[in-house]
């Protein structure tokens, strides 16, 4: 883990490039009004998710131990790979 900035970075990036799948399938299939409403809901999940990253990266809950630390920061980091790629196989997955 480089550091909290890049972390967040790496949330930003992830996050838009989700966003930014669903925008693309809400367009390809713009008369399918079911469709239409799954990818808002994904986009607001998302964005919902995003926030949560970024507000565990800034206030950390266990600030003491330096390992502790680490720890935390390495688990944030596998939860958002999780998510973001739970996400596009379910993308992946309904077409």
């Amino acid at each position: 883990m480089a550091s909290k900035k890049t972390l967040k970075k790496d949330i930003n990036f992830l996050v838009d490039e989700v966003v930014g799948t669903c925008l693309m399938r809400q367009e390809m299939h713009h008369n399918d009004k079911k469709e239409q409403e799954k990818m808002d809901e994904k986009i607001k999940d998302m964005l919902h998710f995003r926030e949560e990253m970024i507000t565990k990266v800034s206030k950390p809950e266990n600030k003491e131990n330096g390992k502790t630390l680490r720890s935390y920061y390495s688990d944030l980091y596998k939860e958002l790979l999780d998510k973001v790629n739970g996400v596009f196989e379910e993308l992946g997955s309904t077409e």
